[in-house]
């Protein structure tokens, strides 16, 4: 694999089949572009994995593209998570959201702020993980405002868990 076969990967796949139309060749094959970036860092990576993910966890692969991100300053992941929470795919939202919280910055603290608002079980927390980690009072707020008006008393607590944990 080189450069140009991986990234023309990922180009095609914007985002990933839903687990459920996933075929074993193409699990492999995007873990195989996901092992040639951690081998071979190129920046030019980024906004395509970011968008890359499909409804599910591709057996397990999305969870290790977060190490090819964070190969790469903040500085040079930043704009491509701004788009991508911002995506129509919901799978892009939660798994850029989940991203987010290792790139903490005040820049993202208004799109992570309107995935709070979604109808949907896993968005929100992983929204509240990444607010949570900002160290930013605005941020802070939001979540408290969150606490106050949400239906969701799961998402209450949780967001509770994460300022005490944020706080210690």
């Amino acid at each position: 694999m080189d450069k140009e076969e991986a990234l023309g990967f990922l180009r095609q796949h914007q985002p990933m089949p839903d687990d459920n139309d996933l075929s074993q060749a193409e699990i492999d094959k995007y873990n195989e572009v996901r092992k040639y970036f951690m081998s071979f860092p190129d920046v030019a990576c980024v906004p395509l994995f970011l968008n890359s993910f499909g409804k599910g966890d591709c057996f397990g692969v999305y969870q290790l593209v977060e190490l090819v991100i964070e190969q790469f300053s903040r500085s040079e992941v930043k704009p491509h998570l701004l788009d991508a929470l911002v995506s129509p795919f919901r799978s892009v939202r939660y798994w850029s959201a989940q991203i987010a919280a290792g790139f903490p910055d005040k820049d993202l603290i208004e799109p992570l702020s309107k995935l709070l608002q979604e109808n949907d079980p896993d968005v929100p927390c992983a929204a509240a993980t990444a607010l949570s980690l900002i160290e930013d009072e605005k941020a802070k707020e939001i979540l408290g405002q969150t606490i106050i008006t949400t239906q969701d008393n799961y998402l209450r607590e949780f967001i509770r868990e994460e300022l005490s944990y944020s706080n210690e």
